[in-house]
């Protein structure tokens, strides 16, 4: 009698674990999918707007005139670090890498406005690279969504963990950059 509970509550300890393992594979994906969905609707609708007015500012960074390679060199050193410190400086076993992002977003609105003061800092800082407008607006959008997840009580932990703006941000520079050589 004893055996027979025992092994019943394995399975449904198994059972219980599958279950939760699949959910969680399956909220992380719809999660992103809908936050990228987010933030190529973020974009269509405002980039337009965002592009005008950064346009000045890519356009004077790229007169300017910095060489590729100290682009590069100044691009792994600074935007690149900060973006993986933000979004995925340690590794936790369950939830993957995680930033200060997700840690500093725990502190209601304080935590997610200082995030986002990073994240627009990163941006602020790719415009001496002269990127073209609808780089800068995608990359706008990319932070808007973080702020507008990261918000929203106990999802916006996750938001954080999932939606990486500042690494997706550092990847669309990474593109561009050598793709201008």
């Amino acid at each position: 009698m004893l055996e027979t509970l025992l092994w019943w509550l394995l399975a449904a300890f198994v059972f219980v674990l599958v279950v939760g393992v699949a959910g969680y594979v399956v909220a992380r994906w719809l999660f992103i999918r809908t936050a990228e969905r987010m933030a190529r609707e973020v974009d269509r609708r405002v980039g337009d707007a965002a592009a005008r007015t950064f346009t000045h500012l890519a356009n004077y960074a790229h007169a300017t005139g910095i060489p590729l390679d100290e682009a590069n060199r100044f691009f792994g050193a600074h935007i690149d670090r900060l973006a993986r410190l933000m979004d995925s400086a340690i590794t936790l076993p369950v939830l993957g890498k995680v930033g200060l992002d997700a840690v500093i977003g725990l502190v209601p609105v304080v935590g997610d406005l200082a995030g986002t003061a990073v994240s627009l800092t990163l941006v602020a800082r790719t415009l001496r690279y002269g990127p073209p407008a609808t780089l800068v607006s995608k990359m706008l959008s990319n932070v808007v969504v973080d702020l507008a997840l990261g918000s929203i009580p106990f999802v916006g932990f996750f938001a954080d963990i999932w939606f990486k703006a500042n690494e997706r941000n550092a990847e669309l520079m990474r593109e561009y950059l050598s793709s201008r050589s």
